[in-house]
């Protein structure tokens, strides 16, 4: 039987024609390569691009919003013309990529591509990262020759980045929105420099390993570009234990549960997502992370309290469902949290800018402040070395330094006793 005519998205007449659906319709560019264009029930439609590699498997990009409503500007907005071209582009540099050959300048878009690939491969998600890499990097440097950046392009982006005003999720087709920032200049500076410190990592991450791969001849422009300085603070802001209690008792029940294992383990809000019941070992007392940031595997150890609530949570469940799961039966997910998390946060009468995250640092800075070994914390919480911890609650740990200095340090009598007695202060 023949094959029926792809569906004309030349124009955006013909475009308008078409139903709304959440699969694109697809245009044969090539052998193995497809321009889509994808229209929902609301917004503009938008572009995409898929290259089939020589195994088969279907790689795909996103390259930008149709002109169906505004003009066309060549960056974010695209003509069809415009969109073929970029897909064009995208689909041989995949297709050199896959053979091992490089066609004309290896850019910084096509560097971070390389690493992004190399990081959800060997890694961990890169939702994230691809997310920051889009709006902080590949706007201002992602079209220049990697072989070409100059140390001083490089501090220019850094600085620049510094900055800008935190920003707010904006809608493609709207100007970009921002957060009020914090009312102390300084630590407003602070927070963005900070900002600007991490994707300068990111960038530096993926240049060195182009660099030792071979497809960038020097390092030396972004080795030269110093991070800002003193812009790193320790973790100060965590509940105690009466305040963990009032936020479990102003939270629904499922998120209690969620809330619950997060102050008993320290783990961040993603790692606990991704629990199901067979990961909690009952026989060694642990819960598997298996997906962590980081891409390694842990085992954190829970102590009774935590080990009698996942006896709770696993009771006569099948081993692959969720351990955690909302009061529809659903999992947790990527900022379901957030709203009834900062419902409860203001019922319990905490600061309302406490955050999930900051759960992970209470189980860290109290279990610290009880005396166990940064090691020890640092483990738990899957940090490759106590580096993070040291920064971050090392201050936590003096009393229980001095502590151990008192109980342990030797002692001489040499110290002699006398019947002598200091003046009260102010005499």
């Amino acid at each position: 039987m023949a094959r029926s005519a792809a569906p004309d998205t030349r124009s955006k007449t013909a475009r308008a024609k078409l139903s709304p659906r959440r699969e694109p319709y697809w245009a044969r560019l090539a052998k193995g390569s497809y321009l889509g264009y994808r229209r929902l029930k609301a917004g503009a439609g938008s572009w995409l691009v898929r290259h089939r590699d020589a195994l088969g498997t279907q790689h795909f990009d996103a390259l930008g919003q149709a002109d169906d409503a505004l003009e066309a500007d060549g960056a974010g907005v695209l003509t069809f013309d415009q969109a073929s071209a970029r897909a064009r582009r995208w689909c041989e540099a995949r297709a050199a990529a896959e053979a091992g050959v490089r066609r004309g300048p290896y850019t910084v878009a096509q560097c971070l591509e390389d690493y992004l690939d190399y990081v959800k491969t060997h890694r961990k998600s890169v939702k994230h990262l691809d997310t920051y890499v889009k709006a902080y990097i590949l706007p201002r440097l992602g079209a220049l020759d990697t072989a070409a950046l100059t140390s001083a392009v490089i501090r220019k982006w850094h600085h620049a980045i510094a900055e800008e005003p935190p920003r707010l999720r904006t809608a493609k087709s709207k100007a970009q929105r921002y957060r009020a920032e914090d009312p102390n200049p300084e630590e407003a500076l602070r927070k963005r420099r900070l900002r600007a410190n991490r994707h300068l990592v990111t960038l530096r991450a993926a240049l060195n390993r182009a660099w030792r791969e071979g497809l960038i001849p020097s390092n030396d422009a972004w080795a030269r570009v110093q991070q800002f300085g003193g812009v790193e603070r320790q973790r100060s802001r965590f509940l105690d234990h009466d305040e963990a209690r009032r936020l479990l008792n102003a939270c629904p029940p499922d998120l209690r549960a969620l809330v619950q294992l997060a102050l008993l383990t320290g783990a961040r809000y993603g790692e606990l997502c991704r629990l199901e019941v067979r990961d909690y070992q009952a026989a060694s007392g642990t819960l598997f992370i298996r997906d962590s940031k980081s891409g390694k595997p842990r085992h954190v150890v829970l102590n009774d309290e935590g080990m009698a609530f996942c006896r709770q949570l696993t009771l006569g469940r099948p081993m692959g469902e969720p351990l955690l799961t909302r009061a529809d039966g659903g999992r947790w997910d990527r900022d379901l949290h957030q709203r009834p998390f900062k419902e409860a946060v203001r019922r319990a009468g905490l600061d309302p800018a406490f955050t999930f995250h900051e759960l992970r640092h209470t189980w860290a800075s109290l279990t610290i402040m009880a005396g166990a070994p940064l090691m020890v914390v640092a483990q738990n919480l899957g940090h490759r070395d106590t580096r993070m911890v040291e920064q971050h609650y090392g201050h936590l740990a003096q009393s229980y330094v001095a502590d151990v200095v008192r109980r342990t340090a030797p002692s001489f009598g040499l110290v002699q006793q006398h019947n002598i007695l200091p003046l009260p202060a102010g005499r």
